[in-house]
């Protein structure tokens, strides 16, 4: 295996952070974790850092592993310790010990100068944009500040600052990341069914996403677009002049903290009515909108008389396809059901094989989890166990489940906790339950089957008409001699009569498709002309298509003889 400098020089140079890569090594050999870099062939230079700082062999403290490397992440600083919490996410990879320790991880840091904010805000935007700014923050972050302000037009809005230079220190130290992790999968097979360079690319995609004040200002306006019009969700307004790529000014929003049960009181709010309502917001955001906050903790949102919740930061969300809200739908009501089968053919459908799933084993160790969480009632489920427990089999079957999903487990156990906060008696499941079963139901009435099965249409028929076109290299390469074979049909006048047979079939089907889908849609949306309040057109169409299918079963049944 080989060590020394030469190792150490390969990473280095390769990602020009020298000084960078040395100082998180000390911080990692100081935690007692120099074993881990000397397996990765790193092991002349660490001898090197110990003897410079002075460290012995023995570990600081003695603190179990995971605490330590929990330890020395917070100190080497926000892009370590984002790296914990998203770990903390990944309980399908993750063992749980370590886990459980990334998710005590606290970005504590100082706030920025009121100078630095003033000068940022100086170069970012126009001079004399802000008639008011209030020096002490209304919150600090690792990635921002958030400062009160006043706009020279009068407006009471909130600016929030990022750290100077915080995108290029991320940049490094994720460059220096996918180096190690490129050491890790060459040094450390034990370590392979992490898929370290996948996992530090996917964590480096997901932060840089966070750090991009556009994106994010673009996530406030695709909410504010979706809850234009609801009494229930509040979306603050988004200064779009003033919103630059490392400054946010939006609307300034008065609420309630979750954890102020006075403030709530005086407010008028019931604590119960508000959990009920942040369940209801967060499966729709999850299963009607595919788009959701994916960090309500109770310092992103608060709450309004009505009661009304108003969310605030945006840096982290999550999206969902249709094809995955449907197979989350179905995971729900196979639970509810207690049907090891729907869930397990969710599951797969929501995940990733690295090997050949065992159907048989998934169904027997998802019946076990069903009786272990859903024997008692709905309101002992403890759903952070729960998710825990599925992604453990996730894990054991060697599937991997995508990051919008972790997100979203993420996202429900935290409006889990807001409600539990607001109410003892809180229970998630109860509330979600009648929601699920109505947006399933919506999502499978007449009218959308119908709608689907005609854009189902529509892209078949798309594919026939592109067909010629995509066969036409194939058949060119045939003409020019690149594919050779010999291949001998007999009865070819009868494979074109059946090849014509099955074509035209095929285009009455399409047809037939068609005109019952369109039929339906006007039958559901009741087009005039009615007849006894059906609409005239709508029966018309149903009955061609019944008459097309008729004849097209006496034609498939004549040829069948």
């Amino acid at each position: 295996m080989p060590t020394g400098p030469n190792a150490i020089s390969k990473v280095t140079a390769a990602y020009r952070h020298a000084e960078r890569v040395t100082e998180l090594m000390r911080i990692m050999v100081r935690f007692g974790f120099g074993d881990l870099f000397a397996t990765m062939g790193l092991g002349e230079i660490i001898h090197k850092v110990k003897r410079i700082a002075g460290f012995s062999k023995t570990p600081p403290s003695r603190a179990s592993r995971p605490a330590r490397l929990r330890m020395a992440m917070e100190e080497m600083g926000l892009v370590m310790i984002k790296l914990g919490q998203y770990l903390s996410t990944r309980q399908d990879v993750i063992p749980p010990a370590y886990a459980e320790e990334f998710s005590k991880l606290q970005d504590r840091v100082p706030p920025i100068p009121f100078a630095e904010v003033k000068r940022i805000l100086e170069e970012c935007a126009d001079p004399g944009a802000f008639s008011e700014i209030v020096e002490e923050p209304l919150a600090a972050a690792s990635v921002g500040q958030v400062h009160a302000a006043v706009t020279r037009e009068g407006t009471d809005v909130v600016v929030k600052v990022q750290r100077p230079g915080l995108g290029k220190q991320a940049r490094t130290d994720l460059e220096i990341l996918r180096g190690l992790a490129v050491q890790a999968e060459k040094y450390l097979p034990t370590l392979n069914f992490l898929r370290p360079v996948e996992m530090v690319e996917e964590f480096g995609k997901s932060l840089l996403t966070e750090l991009d004040y556009r994106q994010e200002a673009n996530n406030i306006l695709r909410f504010g677009r979706l809850y234009r019009a609801s009494r229930e969700v509040k979306i603050p307004a988004l200064e779009r002049k003033l919103t630059t790529d490392n400054v946010i000014v939006m609307e300034r929003l008065e609420g309630v903290k979750y954890d102020d049960p006075e403030g709530l009181a005086r407010a008028g709010i019931a604590p119960r009515d508000l959990a009920r309502l942040t369940a209801k917001v967060a499966i729709g955001q999850i299963m009607t909108f595919g788009f959701f906050h994916a960090d309500p903790h109770p310092g992103n949102l608060f709450a309004m008389p009505g009661p009304m919740i108003a969310f605030m930061d945006f840096g982290l969300t999550g999206q969902l396809t249709a094809e995955a809200r449907d197979e989350l739908l179905r995971l729900a009501l196979g639970a509810v059901r207690h049907n090891q089968a729907d869930i397990a053919r969710a599951i797969l459908r929501l995940t990733r094989p690295d090997v050949k799933p065992d159907r048989d084993k998934l169904e027997t160790d998802i019946s076990f989890l069903l009786d272990r969480h859903l024997a008692g009632t709905l309101k002992e489920i403890n759903l952070n166990d729960f998710a825990k427990d599925v992604l453990d089999i996730i894990a054991q079957h060697g599937l991997k489940a995508q990051p919008n999903l972790l997100l979203l487990v993420k996202a429900l156990i935290q409006f889990e906790r807001l409600g539990i906060m607001l109410d003892g008696d809180f229970d998630v499941i109860s509330e979600a339950r009648p929601l699920v079963t109505e947006i399933y139901k919506r999502r499978h009435s007449p009218v959308n089957k119908a709608r689907r099965l005609l854009r189902g249409a529509e892209e078949l028929a798309a594919n026939l008409r592109t067909l010629p076109k995509d066969l036409g290299p194939f058949l060119d390469n045939i003409k020019n001699g690149s594919i050779r074979g010999d291949i001998e049909i007999k009865n070819i006048p009868q494979v074109q009569r059946s090849i014509r047979d099955a074509s035209q079939r095929l285009t009455f089907a399409l047809v037939l498709s068609s005109l019952l889908i369109g039929s339906s849609l006007i039958i559901a949306a009741q087009v005039p002309p009615l007849w006894n309040g059906v609409a005239i057109l709508g029966l018309l169409g149903v009955f061609g298509a019944l008459i097309l299918a008729l004849w097209l079963l006496v034609d498939f049944l004549r040829d069948k003889r």
